[in-house]
């Protein structure tokens, strides 16, 4: 669709009148956005979530480092990363910010890569993968993506978020048995080469098609194409409302909601778990006396699972409240993780694999649907800017606190406890976040 922008000649006050003119045959340019938004979630991974821990054993092996001090690098990436998100945040809502922002973001991500291949020293390590890496993984990570994505999307905010993180499982199912490959037959290093290739690749020929929102380019979200239909506004923002049907909510007023704070103590609770379990998933397998071969076996089924499951977690929050269906997906972590404390065969390790796949893979649909369908769309990336840092900081820290368990008890079982209880408890505060409502 068209959207049109004619001065008021009567200045009424209203300054700006809005005619949509319905245009057919034409693919909504949104569905492009959610691609190259795959895209990004695919190659930010290449060198990221999955396959950090498999890194761990031959590198620690080779320098001497302990799990504790490596891990530590991921640890200070997350905060460094959260704390960027106070900057980029902001700049996501801004006409060009999101599209220059995810260009340097593509930069970054695939040099890191290509320059940690070379270090020789733990704080090499700390400064190019935690401190630099963090920028271009908040620059091509959920805060931008999912910011435009639901200023683009309304009532197919769902399926769109759904087949947008995808493209972090789909990095999961082919780059953690790649990697292993490599890394068994050529070594780490020549492995960070081809994933910083592979990554440049992959976005610097799409990454210039962001936009920001549809009105933008004269559309409707979810590309509504409504028969010519006058709008009087006074300006674009306040069409966002008028064509959305949404509440705009501002930081000043998001803040002042019982429900932010109770989300932010129960993702911060939660996401002790989610970053932890992954990232030591790999070394936690190999340490209950199973095989490497076993662990990438596992670790890939999971993330198949975990891309089956999105798109349908994401249809379904488009039926059912989205609170109702987050619970449902952390109790399930909760069920997986009590499986996998307590497996001893093959089976049990597969078993754990596919229930915390198809209960995880919802996560990242359902959590960026939440605050959208809480906040609105409109100062959504100043609103998730702001709150990153809280959520993002406990997210490190599960990661930390699983390496120092291991270190000093010698196995990971501790910690996988508690990753359940954290599932379960912070379950509890979600369900208290019921929607905002203004007084």
């Amino acid at each position: 669709m068209n959207l049109k922008w004619a001065e008021d000649s009567s200045k009424s006050g209203l300054g700006m009148e809005a005619v949509l003119i319905k245009k057919e045959g034409r693919i909504f340019y949104g569905w492009f956005i959610v691609a190259v938004s795959f895209l990004c979630w695919f190659a930010a991974d290449a060198f990221g979530w999955y396959t950090f821990g498999i890194f761990i054993g031959p590198m620690t092996s080779e320098f001497g480092w302990t799990t504790l001090g490596m891990t530590g690098a991921m640890t200070f990436r997350t905060v460094a990363a959260g704390l960027l998100g106070l900057i980029i945040g902001p700049l996501a809502d801004t006409r060009h910010g999101a599209r220059v922002i995810m260009s340097i973001g593509v930069v970054i991500t695939g040099a890191v890569a290509l320059t940690v291949s070379r270090i020789n020293n733990l704080w090499q390590f700390y400064l190019l993968y935690g401190l630099v890496g963090a920028l271009g993984t908040v620059a091509i990570g959920g805060l931008v993506t999912n910011t435009i994505i639901a200023k683009w999307f309304v009532r197919k905010r769902g399926r769109a978020m759904g087949i947008s993180t995808m493209g972090v499982s789909a990095a999961g199912l082919v780059f953690v048995p790649l990697v292993h490959y490599l890394i068994s037959n050529y070594g780490w290093r020549t492995t960070l080469i081809v994933l910083g290739i592979v990554i440049w690749v992959l976005t610097f020929p799409v990454i210039f098609i962001i936009r920001r929102r549809p009105e933008d380019m004269g559309l409707m979200p979810d590309g509504d194409d409504p028969e010519a239909i006058a709008i009087e506004t006074r300006g674009p923002d306040s069409l966002s409302v008028l064509s959305s049907g949404e509440n705009i909510w501002t930081l000043r007023e998001a803040l002042r909601t019982r429900t932010l704070w109770l989300l932010l103590i129960g993702f911060n609770i939660i996401g002790l778990s989610l970053f932890g379990a992954i990232i030591h998933f790999f070394p936690y397998i190999e340490d209950k006396g199973f095989s490497s071969d076993v662990a990438t076996a596992a670790l890939t089924t999971f993330a198949f699972c975990a891309l089956l499951v999105k798109i349908p977690w994401g249809l379904i929050a488009e039926k059912i409240h989205v609170r109702k269906c987050i619970i449902s997906c952390y109790i399930g972590c909760a069920i997986g993780l009590v499986v996998l404390i307590n497996s001893d065969t093959v089976f049990s390790v597969f078993l754990y694999s596919v229930m915390y796949g198809i209960a995880l893979g919802g996560d990242m649909v359902l959590q960026e649907l939440m605050w959208a369908n809480y906040y609105g769309r409109t100062f959504l990336g100043t609103i998730r800017g702001f709150v990153m840092p809280f959520f993002l900081i406990s997210m490190a820290g599960g990661p930390l606190f699983a390496a120092w368990l291991r270190d000093i008890t010698g196995n990971y079982n501790i910690a996988y406890t508690l990753f359940c209880l954290a599932f379960i408890i912070g379950s509890l505060f979600i369900y208290l976040a019921k929607p905002p409502e203004r007084s």
